[in-house]
Order: C-alpha cells, then sequence, then structure tokens
C-alpha cells in the first residue's frame, strides 16, 4: 500500500514538473509583444529622422510650404484626432498600421528612384525604405503575437512619373512632412498597447 501511494506520488510530482513550463507560456508570450512594440517605437524614432532628412530645405525658409506642396493623393491619411484616439482598438489600428508602413515604404523607394533619375541625393529614401519595411514587419510580429489574422499584401500605388529635379524636391518635401506626422502619431498608439499589455516602463 505505502509503495503503491508513493509512486502515485511521484508520477503526480513529475507530472507538475512537465505542467511548470506550460503556466509560463503565457508570460513569455507577453514579453515577446512587449519587446516587438518597443523596437517598433525604436524604428518609428529612425524614420521620424531620417525623413526629416528629405526636406529640400531648411526652417528659415518655411515659407515656401505652400510653393513646394504638391498632395500625393496615395500617400495615406492618418487619422489623428482626439475622436480617433477614444475609439481605438488595438487590432484594427495595428493592422492599419502594417498597411501604412508599407504604403510609405512604397513611396519612399519610388522617391529613391526619382531622384536617382534626377541626379538628386537619393540616400535618405532608400534608408526611409528599409526602416519602413522594418517597421512593417514588427508590426506583422506583434500582430501574430496577438493571433490577428495578416491581410494580404496591398497593391503597389500608382505614382506620378517624376520628370525634373524640381518635381523630386516638392514630392520629397510632402514626403517628409507626412512621415513626420505618421510616426509621431503611430508611436502614441504603440505606447498605448503597450500599457494595455502591461510591458515594462522603456528606460
Amino acid at each position: 500500500m505505502f509503495r503503491d501511494s508513493a509512486s502515485c506520488m511521484l508520477r503526480l510530482l513529475l507530472l507538475v514538473e512537465l505542467l511548470g513550463p506550460a503556466r509560463c507560456g503565457p508570460a513569455h508570450h507577453n514579453a515577446i509583444l512587449c519587446n516587438v512594440l518597443k523596437s517598433a517605437v525604436n524604428q518609428m524614432d529612425v524614420i521620424r529622422k531620417t525623413a526629416r532628412r528629405l526636406q529640400p530645405y531648411d526652417e528659415e525658409a518655411a515659407e515656401l510650404d505652400g510653393f513646394l506642396d504638391t498632395r500625393l493623393q496615395s500617400l495615406p491619411v492618418i487619422a489623428t484626432t482626439a475622436a480617433h484616439l477614444r475609439t481605438w482598438k488595438a487590432n484594427e489600428s495595428l493592422l492599419r498600421l502594417h498597411a501604412n508602413a508599407l504604403a510609405f515604404r512604397a513611396h519612399a523607394e519610388w522617391l529613391k528612384a526619382a531622384a536617382e533619375n534626377v541626379s538628386l541625393p537619393s540616400e535618405a529614401a532608400g534608408v526611409s525604405a528599409v526602416h519602413l519595411l522594418r517597421l512593417a514587419n514588427l508590426v506583422r510580429t506583434a500582430l501574430i503575437q496577438m493571433e490577428v489574422a495578416l491581410p494580404l499584401p496591398p497593391l503597389r500605388p500608382s505614382l506620378p512619373a517624376v520628370l525634373t529635379a524640381f518635381e523630386a524636391l516638392r514630392y520629397s518635401a510632402e514626403m517628409s512632412r507626412r512621415l513626420d506626422v505618421f510616426c509621431g502619431f503611430s508611436k502614441r498608439l504603440v505606447r498605448h498597447l503597450r500599457r494595455v499589455a502591461a510591458c515594462p516602463s522603456r528606460r
């Protein structure tokens, strides 16, 4: 009888040990999500700094804004109102962030090629494209961690031909401003999600 009880107890102890790693699963899952979101915020900071290098004139010439402005209709429109924040939903916002990052990346690649064709510096546009893809991949990983169904890759936008250096400068100015808005507002969304996920504060 004693041997049977001891054998049963041993089996129970072994079962508890086997179940131990499973109990750690959610914490590990949450740590991955938190790290991915932190990396996404870091990428936005890099993109924002790089986007400022797309500006073809300094701040002292800001009165030229209206003259250089061109309004690329294919660029994503970023909702930045208080009403949008009040109706914020993690899944929908991350899906939109993923799509917007890919859309901006397509525009950055187009701008890089356009600048090269008219003999203008293209490094800033190329670096922006690289980091926008990294951001999209990080958001994709976050969506997978949250078990959200991933959308199909978006269609590449139809973009205008750039025939002169002046046109390329106008598009660069537009991209610089719109990327700055995109990164600034997206950081607020991702930081909010980190708080909801109870991620450790960034130091």
